[in-house]
């Protein structure tokens, strides 16, 4: 009977370790083909953010938005893009995505008008959005 637990323990724990490292390993995901539950200026949701940090975050944070705004910076990072849409003046939005998940003969401009479609994670001086994908 002990054979049969420990076997059993066995074959849990090696189930667990294999979604473990699954989870870790599986590919990159964008939000392109999740569909965007709103779209809002970058003024807008960091309005909500300063009014409401609360609020917002139970309405915002792990949803997929569009923000369309100003570049105020952009700037690259190994593979990474950060976008930052211009809000207020003392903050904004900050997108974030992979360099593959871009057109690579687009080039973003401080002062262009765009449309990104990211994930909401949140605000810590600026609203934060991942997994970002430009519409334009």
């Amino acid at each position: 009977m002990r054979k049969i637990y420990f076997f059993g323990t066995g074959l849990l724990l090696l189930g667990l370790a294999g979604r473990g490292i699954y989870s870790v390993y599986q590919p990159h995901r964008n939000v392109a083909a999740d569909r965007a539950v709103a779209t809002l200026s970058a003024t807008n949701l960091y309005n909500e953010f300063l009014k409401s940090e609360n609020t917002a975050s139970k309405k915002w944070v792990g949803q997929v938005i569009e923000i369309t705004g100003i570049i105020s910076s952009a700037s690259e990072n190994g593979n990474y893009v950060s976008i930052n849409l211009r809000a207020a003046d003392d903050g904004g939005i900050n997108c974030s995505g992979l360099k593959k998940d871009l057109n690579p003969d687009e080039k973003f401009q401080k002062g262009d008008a765009v449309t990104i479609k990211g994930k909401c994670t949140g605000f810590l001086m600026d609203v934060n959005l991942v997994d970002c994908v430009i519409k334009k």
